[in-house]
């Protein structure tokens, strides 16, 4: 039922796209797609002459009004005397010229020829909304003497301003290109005004050979016999138009690739080709085209459904790319297009889309189940890495390296003694509402939470690489944000922070799942942040993490410190925040850490004196110094002699 449901959801998605105006767009890639994908094809038998800005410029004639005759006449006739096959004016002489000689002149240079084609515009008014067309013929002097005229009209243009249906005018007028080929002597377009064509496009802007005007008048401008036997189209090319000689520009389908536009001229010569050689593209009937996107939508609807996603998505991709090839061997070869792009680019992908949506429906309903089952016990996290399906379920564990943090509240157990145990709820929902914030949408996991502790965790177990810079940043936004108030008392988040390997993964029993981490590491992180107290601190790191970090973070060195449960002694260091934050004097910390120095050193004079600058620059309160001070008048009344240098602290 699903599968064929696919299929047939495919179908009308094509049907629709084929149907109906919004998918024109995709209509007219089609057709310009093939096109950019072939080779430019040589077109030795026409060339363009273009009354360009420099040949205006060189025979003093206007940029955007019309020339004086007299220079179609010199052209005129050394076509004549060259021999040229056809010539076609993509110019309107539909006024007589201020040279009265110029005109006569001009038409026995079109008689003597024989073969010269002009053009008519077809002006298009809109009147009390009633559309009228009026043909702005040549002149009669020049119309007898032309061997024929037509229409210089595009229809229909596309939005995108682009030609890409072949207009031959109407049976008792013609477009010029028409005429032209008709003089020729081909007459096989009787009936091409019955059933639409396509423009057959050889090339690029710039296909065809072309000149100046001011280069094929003069004698040496071209070599000699350039024009011999050659189809001559002339026409403008002016950067602000030439008046009468419709210079403008149209949209082909290599201006998707080069963002140009080509000259009418370009347009009329390949139409003109085209319609000579029978070279315009036919489309295949709407019934053949209506099959193809049936027969494709049900194909790709059903078939991807039965394949994993992998497979399906290669298969769409081959079964695009041999629609591609074969569309564009039909296009080069037969001529014939069709709106191909609504099979392949359209119902493949929706063929694809429903097959992966399906197996994800699938696969999403039964990872629901395991999420419902283990959500009441896990964070979030953690009930969708199990519903992945990649998580090991059974007991036990595996070795990791990752970056844990424990954090509390300041003086909540002596306050909560005074409380009612609803403001207590409270004050934790709070707590707990804005860490764990914080710390899921830093990447991290919480592993648990421990009275008015939380035991959190980054590097398992989903892999983080920066997890000690993760967890860095987390304590940050930690310090600044989780300070409550309760009943006159700041309770500040005090957190320590240590790296290390522990053993992690379901470490509960056979009756009841439990991730979480143990190991030296978890125990060292708890102290640290029960250390906070001592040096009444909020922020403690081991060094393994300060390492880590770099100088991406202001820190101090705190000294060296042996916590109660360990044998071995750690390097201690206080986090502030990070240093792009870190507005203010820090020169203070650099003083105190020499004082830590002399106090590693028995240095005790000179580090209680360093201390008590500490204490001088940091406005009296400082909670690290006044603790050494401490130390300091400790061990100066006691035997000193066997001292290592490290603080030895028995409580947690």
């Amino acid at each position: 039922m699903v599968i064929a449901a696919g299929g047939v959801l495919a179908t009308l998605i094509g049907l629709l796209c084929y149907l109906y105006s919004f998918a024109d767009p995709l209509q007219r890639l089609s057709y310009d797609l093939p096109f950019l994908w072939r080779g430019t094809i040589d077109t030795p038998e026409v060339v363009l002459v273009y009354l360009d800005d420099q040949s205006a410029k060189e025979f003093g004639q206007p940029f955007a009004d019309k020339w004086s005759r007299t220079w179609h006449s010199k052209l005129l006739n050394r076509l004549t005397e060259e021999k040229a096959r056809l010539v076609l004016f993509d110019i309107v002489f539909d006024e007589p010229s201020n040279e009265p000689n110029a005109d006569t002149e001009f038409a026995d240079a079109i008689k003597q020829h024989g073969r010269v084609v002009l053009g008519a515009a077809l002006d298009v008014s809109d009147q009390e909304g009633i559309r009228q067309e009026r043909i702005e013929a040549p002149t009669k002097l020049l119309r007898k003497a032309a061997a024929g005229w037509g229409l210089l009209v595009f229809r229909p243009l596309d939005p995108d301003y682009g030609v890409r249906e072949l207009y031959l005018g109407t049976p008792d007028m013609p477009t010029a290109p028409r005429r032209a080929v008709e003089l020729l002597g081909n007459r096989v377009i009787d009936d091409v005004s019955k059933k639409p064509r396509w423009v057959n496009y050889y090339g690029p802007s710039g296909t065809f050979a072309s000149v100046s005007f001011a280069r094929a008048v003069e004698p040496a401008g071209v070599p000699p016999n350039f024009f011999k036997n050659r189809i001559v189209l002339i026409g403008g090319r002016s950067a602000v138009g030439y008046r009468g000689s419709r210079r403008d520009e149209f949209a082909t389908p290599y201006s998707r690739a080069t963002h140009e536009f080509s000259p009418g001229l370009e347009i009329q010569a390949t139409i003109l080709l085209n319609l000579l050689h029978r070279e315009w593209l036919s489309r295949i009937e709407p019934w053949a085209e209506i099959g193809i996107i049936i027969l494709v939508g049900l194909i790709a609807g059903s078939l991807f459904a039965v394949f994993r996603p992998i497979l399906a998505l290669t298969l769409a991709i081959l079964t695009a790319a041999a629609l591609t090839a074969i569309v564009c061997s039909i296009v080069w070869t037969q001529r014939l297009w069709f709106d191909w792009l609504v099979p392949a680019a359209v119902e493949v992908p929706c063929g694809l889309v429903w097959s992966v949506g399906s197996q994800y429906l699938l696969e999403a309903r039964r990872r629901k189940q395991l999420r419902r089952a283990f959500g009441y016990y896990l964070s979030p996290q953690m009930a969708d890495r199990i519903a992945n399906s990649d998580f090991d379920l059974s007991l036990g564990g595996k070795l990791v390296d990752v970056t844990i943090t424990f954090t509390d509240l300041e003086n909540f157990t002596t306050l909560s003694e005074n409380l009612d145990p609803t403001e207590v709820s409270k004050i934790l929902t709070d707590y707990f509402s804005q860490t764990t914030q914080c710390i899921l949408e830093n990447k991290g996991t919480i592993i648990k939470y421990v009275g008015d502790a939380v035991f959190a965790a980054w590097g398992a177990p989903l892999e983080e690489p920066a997890h000690a810079l993760r967890a860095a940043e987390t304590a940050c936004r930690l310090r600044s944000l989780t300070e409550l108030e309760v009943r006159g008392i700041k309770l500040r988040t005090r957190v320590g922070i240590h790296s290390g390997q522990v053993l992690a993964g379901n470490l509960g029993s056979a009756y009841r799942f439990d991730y979480t981490m143990t190991g030296d590491a978890v125990n060292l992180a708890s102290r640290l942040e029960s250390l906070n107290k001592y040096l009444r601190t909020q922020v403690l790191l081991s060094d393994a993490v300060r390492v880590q970090l770099g100088d991406r973070f202001i820190t101090r060195r705190m000294g060296e410190f042996r916590v109660a449960g360990r044998s071995r002694s750690v390097v201690i260091h206080e986090l502030y925040c990070a240093r792009e934050d870190g507005n203010g004097d820090w020169s203070w910390i650099k003083v105190f850490e020499e004082g830590v120095e002399q106090f590693r050193q028995r240095n005790f004079s000179e580090a209680s004196e360093t201390m008590e600058r500490t204490l001088q620059m940091r406005a009296g309160r400082d909670g690290p110094a006044e603790f050494y001070l401490r130390q300091i008048a400790r061990l100066k009344t006691s035997d000193a002699d066997g001292w290592d240098g490290v603080v030895e602290l028995s409580e947690k």
